[in-house]
């Protein structure tokens, strides 16, 4: 069960990852510019959601 769960999440994670960065190109030049730190912003919140749940996979694990 937990390799599911785990599975889950790093697709879930990637998925929105990859949206992210499609809607993210298709804007206009002059609007890609300012949306850059957008991007980066919800990328970094990504990667941080992504550890902490790994994380949170691992104490379940290991205090079970």
């Amino acid at each position: 069960m937990i390799k599911i769960a785990t599975i889950l999440i790093v697709v879930f994670l990637v998925m929105i990852l990859f949206g992210t960065l499609m809607i993210a190109g298709k804007s206009d030049p002059g609007y890609g510019k300012k949306a850059k730190n957008t991007t980066v912003t919800i990328s970094v919140i990504y990667l941080s959601v992504g550890i902490l749940a790994v994380a949170g996979i691992a104490a379940y694990v290991y205090f079970s």
